[in-house]
């Protein structure tokens, strides 16, 4: 259980965190690759984890596909000035970017729907009110990036950061940490925390499955506290 994502535990760009203890009023998690939201979600829960009164629990799940996904930006749904915040930690934005290098911010441009041909939301409820999205734009970018507005800092954005090929040392994190359990025979970091992103993304293929269905999720009733220290790679 403990080797989940390597998300949480590799760099991050820049060198941030949210504070423990902190009020999040929102949250969005860019997935840049189908196939990968679960490394995303995990990641997402790391941060997430950090707020006020600890982790409490998910109290509902829905996915959004195609179209649905503009709507409920439009609605309010998630914010796309918090997505714009998390793309600015981008290093490898898609579209006029790879054109003619030009910077843009595709979260308020308008180009999304033209970037990105199949748009996904995991849209999660947490039990103590707090919402956060994880946006699947195939197509608009190729990093995996995070922001929150966090009361009283604004909003708090970084990239997770991976180390390009052949030196995927950010795999290399997530072993140390493993390594680091088996000979002090403690857990990093609880491994709730995996439990309930995988509960989350189970639900969320359940919602797909009923016609994208808000479902209610009391079996991911799971408390814990996150540790004191962030367990991401500095160095």
């Amino acid at each position: 259980m403990l080797a989940g994502s390597s998300l949480p535990v590799t760099w991050r760009l820049p060198d941030i965190d949210i504070p423990i203890g902190a009020r999040i009023e929102e949250a969005v998690m860019v997935c840049p690759f189908n196939g990968m939201e679960f490394d995303a979600l995990e990641a997402m829960q790391c941060m997430m984890e950090r707020r006020k009164g600890g982790e409490t629990g998910v109290k509902a799940v829905q996915l959004l596909e195609g179209d649905d996904v503009w709507a409920a930006a439009d609605s309010g749904r998630w914010s796309k000035e918090v997505l714009s915040s998390a793309l600015s930690r981008s290093d490898a934005l898609l579209g006029v970017t790879v054109i003619d290098g030009r910077p843009h911010d595709p979260a308020t441009s308008g180009v999304l729907p033209q970037l990105v041909k199949d748009p996904a939301a995991y849209c999660i409820e947490y039990s103590d009110g707090t919402r956060a999205t994880l946006l699947v734009l195939n197509g608009a970018d190729r990093d995996f990036t995070f922001s929150a507005r966090v009361a009283g800092h604004g909003l708090i954005a970084t990239q997770f950061f991976r180390s390009p090929v052949p030196n995927v040392n950010y795999s290399a994190s997530l072993t140390a940490k493993i390594e680091q359990m088996f000979i002090t025979q403690i857990a990093p970091y609880p491994v709730r925390r995996t439990l309930l992103t995988s509960g989350i993304l189970d639900a969320a293929l359940t919602s797909g499955l009923r016609l994208n269905q808000r479902l209610e999720t009391p079996q991911l009733a799971v408390r814990y506290q996150p540790p004191a220290e962030s367990q991401y790679a500095r160095t």
